[in-house]
Parts: C-alpha cells; structure tokens; sequence
C-alpha cells in the first residue's frame, strides 16, 4: 500500500509539473523557477541564502544554483554579497516581483482547476496528511534510511 501511495503522488507531482510548465510558459517561467520565485518572495525581504532556500524546497543546492543563475541572467533575481566573499544572499528585483505577481493568478486558477470537485474537509485532510509526510520527508533528508 505504502508504495502505491508514494508512486501516485510522484505521477501526481510530475503531472502537476506539466500542467505548470504548460501554463508558465508564455512567461519563459518553469514551475521549478515558480516555486523558487516564490520561496525567494516569502522567505526574507532582506534574502535569502541559497542552501536555506534549497532545504525549504527540499532540494540540492547545486539545484538552487543552477535554477537561480537563469533567473539572474534574466534580471528577475539579484546576488547579494554575503558575510564573506563565499556567501550571498538572493532577492528578487523589481522585475522578478512583477512576473511573479503575474504568474499568480495562473497558479491559483490551476490550482483551483485541479482541486474544484474535492470537498473542502477533504482537501483539508490531504493537506495535513501531506504536511506529515513532507516533515518525514524532511528528516529523512536529514539521515540515512536503508
């Protein structure tokens, strides 16, 4: 049972990719680029390190640095010099905030789409039940399970 649950929410996940990758692409946005947008913009006004926002999206930081560098590229996020010269932080730019606002309100009308016939007590109880499971995630993350 346990394995036909983990293998729905990876189709689920790389479903829901697609569908966002479709919808962000007349805005040249990944939904990968999206969610980094997005933790960027939630995090810190001041920014954030990208080791911190590559443990809040669960990713590897050569992730991060991989994603970010487009983005910088595009002028959508900026570097910001850290403590030392190996450390910097990420901020949005102006631009990076304003295609993020526009990219938005398409994220919720798929949202909205994919979820509109599921009960609202339902989505709350998948919501907690994937809570849980993203904080086992976590601490798997965080130790070796054979």
């Amino acid at each position: 049972m346990t394995s036909t649950v983990c293998t729905a929410l990876m189709r689920i996940g790389t479903r829901m990719a697609m569908v966002f990758d479709r919808t962000f692409r007349e805005l040249d946005l990944t939904q990968a680029q999206f969610r980094l947008l997005i933790a960027i913009y939630e995090m810190n006004d001041a920014g954030i390190a990208p080791s911190d926002l590559a443990e809040a999206l669960l990713i590897e930081r050569a992730t991060v640095t991989v994603l970010t560098a487009r983005l910088v590229d595009r002028g959508l996020v900026v570097r910001l010099p850290g403590a030392n010269r190996r450390t910097h932080f990420l901020k949005l730019t102006e631009e990076g905030v304003a295609l993020l606002e526009q990219a938005i309100p398409s994220a919720i009308r798929l949202a909205d789409a994919a979820l509109t016939e599921i009960e609202r007590a339902d989505l709350e109880q998948a919501r907690l039940l994937l809570g849980a499971i993203e904080a086992r995630l976590r601490v798997m993350s965080d130790t070796h399970i054979d």
